[in-house]
């Protein structure tokens, strides 16, 4: 039974991990949260689950906080992109956290594995941030941005591929 890669995405940003991890394990079967949402069957077929998301104001993406109760006695693997920096303290705390939300305490879930990376920024959120009362655009917030839209990146890919290996291999 092949691993279920399932990927909450907006940007794209996390989607072309999942895309990344199904290349270099071809064997897994790669879905969007909003089509396991219309048939969490789906899950029923997989013992191995690896799931993907983005940094949505703090918290898991709407479609993934709908999904989360149905994934149950899994051995899972996490991963998110985010816009931040993901060796930050932070962005682990964060995380962790979210990583907590996925896997439950009564589910009967164990993580197996995660991987945290940079991605860039929707540009309609940096539209909404340039409007807020206060903000003000300094170059620490443009190299920020600058560095988050070189990635995922192949070396992200690779990565990704490296952390999930135990478990899809």
């Amino acid at each position: 039974m092949s691993a279920l890669i399932i990927i909450s995405s907006i940007t794209g940003n996390t989607w072309k991990v999942g895309e990344a991890l199904n290349r270099v394990y071809p064997t897994t079967s790669l879905k969007r949260t909003t089509d396991v949402l219309k048939c969490t069957e789906l899950l029923d077929q997989h013992n191995e689950v690896i799931v993907g998301f983005w940094c949505d104001k703090g918290g898991l993406p709407p479609d993934l906080a709908q999904l989360v109760p149905y994934i149950r006695n899994k051995s899972l693997g996490i991963f998110a992109t985010m816009g931040g920096n993901p060796q930050s303290e932070r962005a682990k705390d964060w995380f962790k956290r979210q990583c907590d939300a996925v896997v439950g305490s009564e589910r009967g879930n164990r993580l197996e594995a995660t991987f945290l990376c940079q991605g860039k920024i929707n540009p309609v959120l940096i539209e909404q941030m340039k409007k807020m009362p206060g903000y003000k655009e300094t170059p620490e917030s443009v190299a920020r941005r600058q560095e988050a839209a070189k990635h995922p990146n192949e070396q992200d890919y690779r990565a990704a591929a490296e952390a999930f290996r135990e478990l899809l291999a």
